[in-house]
Formats: structure tokens, sequence, C-alpha cells
């Protein structure tokens, strides 16, 4: 018989794990607190399951990148997928390196890996919420609520973190890792769209772009994407939102003044852009402003632009060379403030967590306490969107479960 093996939390990284630790020999218990498991995995790529990117790269991972590196260095793209492969999962790559189940269904994915750890035998206790974790001199005890306790050689924790409490998110995991030594960092919200007051932003709602965006915090640059824009009913959305919504949320944690610049023309450097229009005005001798940007912008947005520069060009006059100039430089940095973001149930990702540099990026066990392994969202790394955070979900639980079990060898043959 091998170690007892308990994970706590029965996400993407929770169920890995207990799989991986199962399949090595391990006698495993799974505790999910929720009526069932991987509630976010089901939720997750718009209930498609973006479940890896062909572009995985440590650039695109935040917080301790060298941990990430090293991570992704143990279990890549093609090690995920041939985990995958393993449980009869299909998978297809789209056009920009997304990599979803071919069924386009996230119940595909918590199919596979669900009637996978059924077949191990695995004791899977569902409705089960863990009070706390005590450490031993030889193993852990693991409290639950109604005064149920669990006895075991190594714990998992893969509780999660905090963004969508709706489906499980919370807390938990950060208790509990604090109160077993490990240092954790104040979790913010990753991946939110983010709020704005500013009126035009709103009057575009409903409205997508393909556009840069950077944003910045008291004047200085502290984060930069490029992606579908989509304008909401409180301020943006949508992958280049997103994408720099983590260090949004920190400046406005730390008091900042935070303010989008958003460039329409993203494919145009600004002298590009600036030829590009004064070649437009000399070919088409447009009437007005409108004119020129008439085929070159969606109708509703070249309407609000041109409504912000009212004080700096005439709007019913051809454009003149200077007024031609101006309107290059609003399209590539229409400015607009940022005063809040969305609450967590809207956040797909957590920032902050257990300081990576006390688990060790090869095994995922705690330096200070061996027999402690931490997985998934629950460490402080965190991923833009279009799969990366799933993907470092599904591998570091399997490092933490192979890890858990002593059986080092699996890396190449999961």
């Amino acid at each position: 018989m091998g170690p007892r093996v308990l994970v706590i939390g029965g996400g993407a990284s929770g169920l890995v794990a207990a799989l991986t630790a199962a399949r090595a020999g391990a006698a495993v218990t799974l505790l999910e607190r929720g009526p069932g498991l991987g509630r976010k995995v089901l939720a997750s790529g718009g209930g498609r399951c973006n479940l890896g990117n062909a572009g995985l790269e440590v650039g695109r991972y935040h917080g301790d990148r060298q941990f990430a590196r090293r991570v992704l260095g143990r279990f890549g793209l093609a090690e995920s997928l041939r985990f995958f492969e393993g449980l009869g999962l299909m998978t297809v790559q789209e056009h920009d390196g997304r990599v979803f189940p071919r069924t386009g269904q996230s119940r595909s994915v918590l199919a596979v890996l669900e009637s996978s750890l059924n077949k191990t035998g695995a004791d899977v206790r569902k409705g089960c919420e863990v009070t706390g974790v005590r450490a031993r001199d030889r193993g852990f005890v693991v409290e639950a609520a109604g005064g149920g306790a669990f006895e075991a050689d190594r714990v998992v924790l893969a509780c999660g973190g905090a963004s969508h409490p709706q489906l499980g998110g919370g807390e938990l995991g950060y208790r509990l890792a604090e109160s077993l030594g490990l240092t954790v960092s104040v979790p913010s919200p990753s991946l939110v769209p983010l709020v704005s007051k500013d009126p035009w932003v709103r009057k575009l709602a409903g409205v997508r772009v393909d556009a840069a965006l950077s944003a910045h915090a008291s004047g200085r640059q502290v984060a930069a994407s490029r992606g579908e824009l989509l304008f909401t009913a409180y301020g943006v959305s949508g992958p280049a939102a997103l994408d720099l919504s983590r260090e949004v949320c920190l400046a406005l944690r730390g008091g900042a003044e935070v303010e989008c610049r958003l460039n329409l023309f993203p494919e145009s450097a600004r002298p590009e852009l600036e030829r590009l229009l004064l070649e437009r005005a000399r070919t088409l001798k447009p009437l007005s402003p409108a004119a020129l940007l008439r085929g070159a912008l969606p109708d509703a947005v070249a309407e609000v632009f041109l409504g912000t520069l009212v004080k700096e060009i005439p709007l019913h006059e051809s454009p003149t060379e200077e007024a031609v100039l101006t309107l290059a430089r609003g399209l590539s940095r229409w400015r607009f403030s940022v005063c809040g973001h969305r609450p967590w149930e809207e956040a797909m990702a957590s920032a902050g967590g257990v300081r990576p540099a006390e688990v060790s990026s090869e095994t995922m066990e705690a330096r200070a306490l061996k027999g402690l392994f931490v997985a998934g969202e629950l460490l402080d790394v965190d991923g833009d969107s279009g799969g990366f955070n799933l993907h470092f979900a599904w591998a570091t639980g399997f490092l933490a479960g192979n890890s858990a079990a002593e059986r080092q060898n699996a890396i190449l043959r999961p």
C-alpha cells in the first residue's frame, strides 16, 4: 500500500493531483466542499474549457516567473496534451493557439478526469468542508465540519484562489496555508473587467475593437496588452482589458490614480498612422473628420471618438493637416480613467497567494514542512487569458500528485 494522500479541493489542480497520486499507487482521498467537482473547469472558456495554449511561455505569467519557468519546463503543453490523450480526450488547436476539447464542451474535460479518478478507487467526498489541518510527528490530521477527521501521510492543498466564489473560490486555502506556516500574499483579482466613470466609454457599451491597451498608475506605465477590447455599461472587458487588470487592481489598491491609453490602430506606429491619414485626406478630400474615418473605424467608435475632440478640431470642416495629426495622436492614445474593478464573482483568477519561494518547483512540496504540497491558483502565480491558468493548474497538480505518491519518473509517462 502506498502513502495515504489527502487532496483538499476538487478543482483543476486537485483533480489532476488526486488522479496522478492514485495512479502512482497512493491511497487517495479527495475532499471537495462543494456539491460537485470541477465547477470552475465547467465554466472556463465560456463553457468550452480553454485547457492550454500553443503559445505557452513564461512571459504570459505574473508573480514569481522563475518558479513558473521551472514548472513549465517539467510539464509543458506536450505533457499536458499527452496526459489528456491518455484519458481519452481529443483536443483541437485554434488559429490563435488556444487548445480546446474537440467536443467544444468543458464537461468533456471534467468527465474524463472524473471517470479516470473513479477507476482508481480513490475516495471522493463531495460536500465535505475542511476546517483545519494539523501537522503531527508523522503525517497530518485534516479536520472537517461536523467533527469528522481524516489522517494522512501527505496533504495536497489545491483549494483554489479567491476568484469565482460562487463556484467554490474563497480564502480557505490561504487560511490553511498560513496555519501551517506558509507565507501568503494578500490576494487580488486578476483577469477581471475594469470600471470607468468616463461617459464616452459607456456610450460604446457592446462595441468590440481590436486594440492595444496600456495602463498607467500615477503617470507610470504598469502594464500593456493587445487584443479584443469590449466596451460595457460599466467600463471595459475582453482579453485586452483582462490581461492588464492584475496590475491595475494592485495599483488601485495602493491608492494610485489609473489611466488607460487605447490605441485603435495597433498595427501602425504613430508616424505610419500619420502618413496613412494624411494620404487618405489627400486622396479622399473628405468634407469632415467623420468622412476621413469612415471605413477605417466602426461608425459608433468614430462618432464617440470625434465627440471627445470637439474642443480641439472643427468637426464640420474639411480637416487640415494639423487636424489630421491631432486625429492620429488621439487614435493612438485615447485616454480613459479606471476607478475600480468588477467583484470577485467576475474575476477569472487570483493574484497573490502562497509565496512560491517556499515551495519546491520540482515537487510542489513545502520546503519547511515535508509532506505538505501546494498546487494551482493557491500559489502566487497567475497567467494571462487564453488557457494559461488552467495549464498551470494541470502542471502543478501533476507534479504535486506525482511527488506525494513518491513516484519521481512519471513526467514523460503521464
